[in-house]
């Protein structure tokens, strides 16, 4: 079937023809009553808006934070691996309190925005699904710098933008989200990256390849303003090895 039968298929079932417009490579949805226009396929152009671009992030977010999945993970570190305790104060556990996941180094949102900058950058476009999707598969292959916190540590660190936990008390080798996802790097991410790195250098573990500044910098540099590739350093091609993270059972 070709692609105009297709399109005329879809509109023989949309009941708001002046609405949803199904376009050749994006569908749309468009109301005379709205200031823009709501996209299945976000991209470069269509995130030009920055309260577009941060709403896009913060529902693939809150999506995330409710998933199933994520509700999984946190019971896979708690009850798996027996991080069950509140790093700040370590005489608060799962049975005298409610215990948060922190996200350390980078924040959360961080996360949503240097994985989607990367994806838009490479791919060219990006939906809310396939973001979340990539938060999952970040999680569970332990990507990510994570840490449990009482209600109380958690609000202050959260608030805090030096708050950082010490990478003894992180989970997740974080640094390998940075190079999986290196074209997504932006200054203030780099800023946050190598103030930790500033902070806790001494620290850090001998065996892994933590990025330096300069390489983090480069990126952000090309990621940025679009340099010449001789001019950020190498840029090494990104492995793209599918992971079915399903397969992984969290109750074993």
């Amino acid at each position: 079937m070709d692609e105009i039968s297709t399109l005329n298929i879809n509109n023989g079932y949309n009941y708001y023809p002046s609405i949803i417009e199904y376009a050749k490579h994006n569908t749309a949805v468009r109301s005379p009553y709205a200031a823009t226009d709501l996209y299945f396929y976000q991209t470069k152009e269509t995130l030009m808006d920055i309260d577009v671009y941060r709403n896009f992030l913060r529902n693939a977010e809150t999506r995330f934070r409710a998933s199933k999945e994520y509700k999984a993970y946190k019971s896979y570190l708690i009850e798996n691996l027996g991080i069950n305790k509140c790093q700040i104060f370590g005489n608060i556990n799962v049975d005298d309190a409610d215990i948060e996941l922190h996200h350390n180094v980078l924040g959360l949102m961080d996360i949503c925005l240097l994985i989607s900058s990367h994806v838009v950058n490479t791919i060219g476009i990006i939906t809310t699904f396939d973001l979340i999707e990539l938060l999952i598969q970040e999680h569970y292959n332990n990507r990510v710098g994570v840490t449990f916190l009482s209600k109380t540590a958690h609000q202050v660190y959260t608030h805090d933008p030096n708050g950082y936990i010490p990478p003894e008390m992180t989970f997740g080798k974080w640094w390998e989200l940075l190079s999986r996802y290196k074209y997504g790097i932006t200054y203030d991410i780099a800023s946050k990256v190598i103030n930790y790195l500033n902070k806790y250098q001494s620290q850090l573990p001998t065996s892994v390849q933590i990025p330096q500044n300069e390489e983090i910098l480069s990126y952000a540099n090309f990621n940025e303003y679009g340099w010449p590739k001789e001019l950020c350093g190498e840029i090494p091609d990104t492995d793209y090895k599918e992971i079915d993270y399903y397969k992984e059972d969290y109750n074993d």
